[in-house]
């Protein structure tokens, strides 16, 4: 699936410690390491997966469509720590890899978009280290392997059509719920693209909410009504603290309060995802990000919502089959 955004750097891999380009050879050539007649060692076949999102760094180590190691780190907020850190995690990742050997081959990158066609981030509000300018490349030519990038969305949607709850299907809608609201359509496993090429921020539909102004320019956005930080809100708002897990105990010890909450929650997201299905007609919808964690909770808001709906079919909903690492899973199997 030959559709993200890429950097190519066919290269040796740098030693571990390198924090420059790998060399070149005479004649500018990048060096390229062959395997030799009889060698019967594992060939590598490793790919670094990595999912930005506004608050976390998810980084898994892949060899097919396996996670063989990961690390969680903070999203860096400042331009000059940006590769430093990716570099360093990576690395690290890589070490605790068994079996890698401390080879990479590829790596596929998810971001919080928009991902414009250059394959540089547009989204100074959640992601301003790496805003602006082409990281994929200088990424690339650091760690000396070939780079794509593509939307957060699509990374996590390629994973659930691949591996996860959307396997096999046609059509599948995939909703990220984290920070923000990530969306993407699968079509027999294409993503769906607008016009110019650039995966289109449906997060940012407009939707029967509470006002609360959105860096999006409305004010009255999915993504401020239906993502893990409006379900903390919403927490806080009613009394509960911002600790999701504590309004979910509540909520499985009968809480009246804790249950309204939920419920609302997931009313607000049925309600964007009614707009989105009469957009889209999928078959599947299904719910990643942390915040889908807690679905069981806010199933019966979403279905109620999506039972009004009268201008598409109802879609199943599922919940990721992949857990908090699918979006980095699918940045991997970009590749593939």
């Amino acid at each position: 699936m030959n559709f993200a955004r890429r950097a190519r750097h066919r290269v040796d891999r740098c030693p571990a410690d390198s924090t420059r380009p790998c060399p070149r050879e005479r004649g500018g050539t990048r060096r390229l390491r062959l395997r030799q007649q009889g060698d019967d060692s594992p060939v590598s076949d490793v790919t670094v997966g990595i999912d930005i999102g506004g608050t976390a760094t998810r980084i898994v180590v892949v060899r097919g469509t396996q996670i063989v190691a990961s690390t969680i780190v903070s999203t860096p907020t400042v331009r000059n720590d940006a590769l430093p850190t990716l570099l360093s995690s990576i690395r690290a990742v890589m070490a605790s890899a068994p079996g890698a050997e401390g080879e990479m081959s590829r790596v596929g990158i998810g971001a919080s978009g928009p991902i414009l066609a250059g394959g540089v981030i547009d989204n100074p509000e959640s992601l301003p280290a790496l805003s602006g300018w082409n990281f994929v490349d200088r990424l690339g030519e650091l760690l000396g392997v070939d780079c794509r990038i593509d939307n957060d969305a699509v990374t996590a949607a390629l994973a659930e059509v691949t591996v996860g709850a959307g396997r096999l299907d046609t059509g599948v809608l995939v909703m990220t719920l984290g920070t923000g609201v990530g969306v993407a359509l699968m079509r027999s496993g294409i993503p769906f693209r607008g016009a110019d090429g650039v995966h289109p921020e449906a997060g940012h539909i407009t939707v029967d909410a509470p006002s609360s102004p959105c860096y999006c320019g409305r004010r009255h956005c999915l993504e401020q009504t239906a993502s893990r930080t409006a379900l903390q809100r919403l927490a806080t708002h009613a009394g509960f603290p911002a600790d999701l897990e504590v309004l979910a105990h509540a909520a499985s010890e009968g809480d009246p309060g804790a249950q309204r909450v939920f419920l609302e929650y997931g009313t607000r997201i049925g309600e964007g995802l009614g707009e989105l299905c009469t957009q889209h007609r999928p078959t599947i919808v299904v719910l990643g990000g942390s915040a889908a964690t807690y679905l069981p909770h806010f199933r019966s808001g979403v279905e109620g919502a999506l039972a009004a709906l009268t201008s598409a079919p109802v879609p199943a909903l599922r919940q990721t089959a992949l857990g908090d690492l699918g979006g980095a899973l699918g940045a991997a199997l970009l590749w593939q």
